[in-house]
């Protein structure tokens, strides 16, 4: 047994024991060469399982030291002890657990909650996408971490029991027929049922957890053990909204599609539930006028599917399926209802689906798109991502060669709508999309629609007009010459990229206003920060491109979306 003082194989020094467990305890060490706090977990070995258990831990080290994604508990080492004991060596988390938090407040706010879905759900997703199923997902395995700036964030940990696709004929051979890997509270049916497990067992547990987040306890409670397990198996969850009356209606929808006995019946993945849990500034698809049937031209052609979010212009976003190739879809459909900038949504609706007649890994491909009676609808690939507001928020400022990327992947797609005389200008954080692919994270776009200060003008709120605060999205990356009635061209869309480049490289934009009239006087006053100063160690080549496209004049940006691409440098 390890005590304060002990030097483990003359690189560890113990300080203090931070918890104990079924499989082993976690130490709070200092590495004696650098001088760091790490936390060092060792396993336990017991009885005839020792073996077992040896291997089960060193997939757990294996496995997370795949991961690379600040909301994963970073794995800094792996050996064996002296004793023949296996020991881990991990960063050192120094905030509470979420049990920990829960115990202390009963239930977290709404915005609390998004904020640490935000950071966890990206984690998780891109843990099933390296083929890694945590298996115990639940508030005492995500611990916060507040650094020295005062940010604080949330970290996924104890990927012990994840399962390795590749590895899962062989995991099977270490597990018991009758052994349970998880916690009942938070276990999926399939996993009660010791059926096959992959990412959708991870995403039933994650919803229980935020389910308990928002109302103070588990979706299924009761005296023993297997009273839980039977109501998982048999009994619907509570409406969230019914044990805590100040949640939104839409909450529930959300979470409840998270706890669907069927797996096939869950959000598409641990991604598309965070997104869909960020709904909270926006009425929910299926409540208010903008309801409705959906056009029989539409139903004809697509298996339409529940309600994924809401679109710009109060549309409503369904996910569905082609019936005659079974591939997934997102249905986006906007209706009129008596709105009276009904022709120039319209316009600014269908403008968008033309232009994205445009074959490129980075942009939304249009599958279909028209007009029923009074409601315009476009289907595209139904992909599985955040937007790129909450990948910024989750993530921080961006590793740079991931900021890098990006922002390459921004400007070739919109060079490539460009070849097809179409523009981006309109396009901001919230509709911008960002998946992963076989190379890493990608931005995924769509037209703004923008071609003119009338396309504009035409549908911003009266707020925004009488000067008030800014209540659309898109305004801080629009060029300042097109509030002056110039048309959209290149130049004008180099401006749109600057400014998401920049936000993209410094985590900040490069400028900022209250209302309108304070916006347009940032960007006209010529006067852009060097964004060196917001990422220091940026170097001046990338931030010369940045500067140039955010010049107030036209005339001296960059030429073209392919020029900026060969002066951003590589990653």
């Amino acid at each position: 047994m390890l005590t304060p003082g002990t030097i483990l194989e003359g690189r560890y020094e113990i300080l203090a024991t931070i918890a104990e467990g079924g499989m082993g305890t976690v130490f709070r060490a200092r590495r004696v060469v650098l001088g760091d706090e790490v936390a060092v977990k060792v396993i336990r070995p017991a009885g005839s399982e020792a073996a077992v258990l040896r291997e089960r831990f060193l997939r757990e080290a294996r496995a997370c030291a795949q991961l690379r994604h600040p909301g994963i508990v970073g794995i800094l080492d792996f050996s064996i002890g002296p004793g023949g004991e296996p020991y881990l060596v991990m960063e050192l988390l120094n905030g509470r657990s979420l049990r920990d938090e829960l115990a202390a407040a009963g239930r977290l706010p709404l915005p609390d909650v998004q904020r640490i879905a935000a950071q966890v759900c990206p984690a998780i997703q891109l843990a099933h996408d390296r083929g890694v199923v945590h298996r115990d997902v639940k508030p005492a395995n995500i611990v916060a971490h507040r650094f020295e700036t005062g940010e604080v964030v949330y970290k996924v940990i104890d990927f012990g029991l994840a399962n390795l696709r590749e590895g899962a004929a062989e995991l099977q051979r270490l597990t018991t027929a009758d052994a349970f890997v998880g916690t009942v509270a938070y276990a999926s049916p399939e996993q009660l049922q010791g059926e096959s497990i992959d990412g959708r067992a991870d995403l039933y547990s994650l919803g229980a957890v935020v389910f308990e987040l928002l109302t103070g306890r588990p979706p299924f409670e009761g005296p023993t053990m297997l009273a839980v397990i039977t109501k998982h198996l048999c009994d619907d969850p509570p409406r969230p909204s019914r044990l805590n009356p100040a949640l939104p209606p839409w909450i529930d929808e959300v979470v409840l599609r998270a706890l669907a006995k069927r797996r096939e019946d869950r959000w598409p993945g641990v991604a598309s539930f965070g997104a869909a849990l960020q709904g909270a500034a926006q009425p929910h698809p299926t409540e208010g006028p903008a309801a409705g049937p959906v056009p029989a031209g539409v139903r004809a052609t697509y298996e339409v599917g529940p309600p994924i979010g809401r679109g710009r212009f109060g549309s409503q976003v369904f996910a569905g399926t082609h019936r005659a190739l079974g591939v997934p879809v997102a249905i986006r459909l906007l209706r009129r209802n008596g709105r009276t900038d009904w022709e120039a949504v319209r316009a600014r609706f269908l403008r968008e689906a033309r232009a994205l007649q445009v074959a490129h890994p980075s942009i939304i491909q249009v599958r279909d798109f028209g007009e029923e009676a009074d409601v315009v609808y476009v289907v595209t690939d139904l992909i599985e991502s955040v937007s790129l507001r909450q990948f910024l928020a989750a993530q921080g400022v961006l590793p740079w060669p991931l900021a890098c990327r990006l922002v390459g992947q921004l400007a070739d797609a919109a060079s490539a709508v460009h070849r097809r005389g179409g523009f981006v200008c309109g396009l901001n954080p919230d509709i911008i999309r960002v998946t992963r692919d076989e190379q890493g994270e990608r931005v995924m776009i769509s037209s703004g629609g923008i071609g003119h200060v009338q396309d504009l003008l035409s549908t911003l709120s009266d707020q925004t007009l009488r000067g008030g605060m800014l209540a659309e999205p898109e305004l801080p990356y629009i060029a300042p010459e097109v509030f002056m009635g110039r048309p959209v061209d290149v130049s004008a869309d180099l401006f749109t990229i600057g400014v998401l480049a920049f936000e993209i490289v410094t985590g900040a934009r490069p400028f900022e206003g209250g209302s309108l009239p304070e916006l347009q006087g940032a960007m006209l006053a010529g006067s852009v920060r060097d964004p060196r100063d917001a990422r220091p160690g940026l170097g001046a080549e990338a931030a010369a491109a940045l500067l140039r496209c955010l010049s107030r004049e036209p005339a001296s940006r960059f030429e073209s979306a392919a020029a900026f691409l060969r002066a951003w440098p590589s990653a």
